[in-house]
Formats: structure tokens, C-alpha cells, sequence
């Protein structure tokens, strides 16, 4: 499917003209970009900490591992009350940057590198990202709840909102089967 495939689409279940189609794939996907994680949207980044502080990237959705350098471990660490080992750096979220708190014997690196789940890009901007190719249905599915509810059915909200669960469930099922790693074992006893 493509962009504007989907908007014709769009305007041919609503049977409506006068739906601002783009208005509702933005509503759509300012819904979608915070609980849209899959292994495709996944990426890493090099970090610099000035002060103590690194800036995250403007696409940062959730954070996955921090590494650095050195060989230090990052661990995530409550502002108010930081239990760091020795060798241990802690690490707190403050708006979009990253707070570093070295151990007694430890330092924080002038780099560190950043694995993390990033926000897909606007679909209106660019015609296409990860969730769009792979999983245009949830496009599909939640533009079309915002259109229901512009229009101010009820109805077709509920019914849009259950095909959306559904096809977020696929969506979830997909990364877990992509995320599954380490070998497999072929004995007789295991496929019974």
C-alpha cells in the first residue's frame, strides 16, 4: 500500500469527501509513536557527555542499554537516592538529556553509545517509514478511528478501536519472534 493509496482508501470506507485525511494520519500516528516498539525501530547512537550530560537524540522513543568505552556498567539510578557500586556509572533521564553519576572510583566517558526504540517518522512528511511498510493495517486501522470519531460514530470508533488491538497485537508477536535469539536444540524430546 502506499501513501496515497491509504488516503483513498480512507475516503472510500468513510464515503465522505470533506474528511481531513491528513489531519487524521497525524492524530493516528501521535497515538501510535509511543506504543509502536518493534526490533525495526531500533537503533543506536554516539552520545557525548559534556559535563556530565549527554543530549538524546530528537527521535528517542525508550531507551534499551547504554555502553561505554570503558568498559564501565551504566545502570539506571534514581536522582534522589543513587546506589552505585564501584565500576558502576548511574544514569537519570531529565527532560531530553541524560544526567551521568560516577561511582567513587569511577568515570564517566567522554562517549557513550546508545541502543534505543526511536519514534517513526510522519508519514504525511516523508510517504513512508518502518510501521507504514511493514504494517500499513495499523495505519489503516487507526486512521480510521480518528475518522470515525471526527464524524462522531460511536460505532465505527469501537469497531476500528478492536480491529486496532488486533492488529497491534500482530505487530507485538512479530517483534517478540524477531527478538528471539541463542540457539536451538534439535532433540526428539523437544518437538513431540
Amino acid at each position: 500500500m502506499t501513501y496515497d493509496e491509504l488516503l483513498e482508501t480512507i475516503t472510500s470506507y468513510t464515503i465522505r469527501d470533506d474528511i481531513p485525511v491528513t489531519t487524521m494520519v497525524r492524530l493516528a500516528e501521535a497515538t501510535l509513536r509511543p506504543i509502536a516498539k518493534h526490533y525495526l525501530s531500533e537503533k543506536t547512537a554516539t552520545l557525548f557527555v559534556v559535563d556530565s550530560v549527554a543530549e538524546l537524540p530528537s527521535d528517542f522513543l525508550e531507551m534499551r542499554v547504554i555502553t561505554g568505552e570503558s568498559g564501565q556498567t551504566y545502570k539506571p539510578v534514581a536522582p534522589a537516592n543513587a546506589d552505585i557500586q564501584d565500576g558502576q556509572v548511574g544514569y537519570y533521564r531529565v527532560g531530553n538529556s541524560l544526567t551521568f553519576i560516577p561511582s567513587a572510583s569511577g568515570e564517566v566517558d567522554d562517549q557513550v553509545a546508545l541502543a534505543y526504540w526511536y519514534s517513526f517518522p510522519a508519514l504525511t512528511d516523508i510517504q513512508s517509514n518502518w510501521l507504514f511498510d511493514r504494517f500499513p493495517n495499523i495505519y489503516l486501522r487507526a486512521v480510521m478511528k480518528e475518522s470515525f470519531r471526527w464524524l462522531k460514530d460511536p460505532e465505527g470508533v469501537a469497531i476500528e478501536d478492536a480491529a486496532l488491538k488486533e492488529e497491534l497485537s500482530i505487530l507485538a508477536e512479530d517483534d517478540r519472534r524477531g527478538r528471539q535469539t541463542g540457539p536451538i536444540i534439535w532433540e526428539s524430546r523437544s518437538w513431540q
